[in-house]
């Protein structure tokens, strides 16, 4: 909204034409955009905001968090280095196996894929899990809590009751898979432990290499992961910070060492800047048909 509008829109209340509903549509439409530029403005500006006492803690904090992600980005490309190496050198092995039990490691090949999968299905089964038991114990002291307080809201006590009852039948579900998945990966794992055996049979030498190479495959995969997921929840972390320093910046942007800061980018600043006058604006308009 532009103060024309603005003007406007004041003229308009006082002829009757009220659009309440419209404004504070407008206005939260508007807030989301402005955090979002928010976002991205501090996310721009932070290291320019060293000398900015209000904001020490948050640039020093991002200092630490952009080391964390340098090595954990390292960490990651190193274990895709060595996945890709190793499935050359596993390329190179299946290679050497044709016309000596071709057959044979193709079949291994596909068991050992079909564990791989296995384990995924197992570890995001295991996270589902924990989520579960994480919300029933807060469905649990919320049950309990609303029982102490004796409000009387037996309603929200009986919902309480049938959403445990309800995660209680998904987590015996989710085990009783999770049994199932490991019998399987237990089952194929003997497959290949046989499989293995007769292809070691047809080439010996290449034992200790094939069965190093799954070792290593398994281990990166897993690393990466690991690694990926550690990145995401630092990054999120980030965004936090970078949300409450443009938050800062947009409210004191007349300031001149936000000024400073923001050098780079007034255009951003501006549109920000903007975004919050209008939404007060907006929720002015909204205010007045209520007085």
């Amino acid at each position: 909204m532009t103060r024309s509008r603005y003007v406007v829109a004041i003229l308009l209340q006082s002829f009757g034409v009220i659009r309440k509903n419209k404004r504070l549509t407008d206005a939260s439409y508007e807030i989301h955009l402005m955090q979002d530029g928010e976002e991205i403005l501090g996310a721009y500006c932070w290291p320019n905001i060293e000398d900015i006492e209000e904001l020490s803690m948050e640039y020093w904090n991002l200092r630490k968090l952009k080391q964390e992600e340098t090595t954990l980005s390292e960490k990651v490309s190193n274990a895709n280095k060595t996945l890709s190496n190793v499935q050359n050198e596993r390329a190179s092995l299946a290679d050497l196996s044709k016309g000596s039990g071709h057959e044979l490691s193709q079949k291994r090949e596909r068991l050992f894929e079909k564990v791989e999968d296995l384990n995924i299905k197992r570890d995001d089964l295991l996270a589902e899990a924990q989520q579960t038991k994480r919300r029933h114990s807060a469905l649990k002291t919320k049950a309990k809590v609303l029982k102490e307080e004796d409000s009387g809201d037996q309603g929200k006590i009986n919902d309480c009751r049938k959403s445990l009852t309800d995660l209680r039948i998904q987590f015996t579900k989710s085990k009783e898979h999770l049994v199932e998945i490991n019998d399987t990966i237990d089952s194929l794992k003997d497959k290949l432990s046989k499989l293995q055996e007769k292809i070691d049979d047809k080439l010996k030498d290449s034992k200790e290499e094939t069965t190093e190479s799954f070792t290593q495959i398994s281990k990166a995969n897993r690393d990466i992961t690991k690694y990926q997921a550690e990145l995401g929840v630092l990054r999120e972390e980030q965004a936090k910070h970078f949300r409450g320093i443009g938050r800062f910046l947009n409210i004191n942007s007349k300031r001149e060492d936000c000024k400073a800061a923001c050098e780079n980018h007034r255009g951003l600043l501006e549109q920000t800047r903007l975004l919050s006058q209008s939404v007060d604006w907006n929720r002015h308009l909204a205010e007045r048909v209520t007085k």
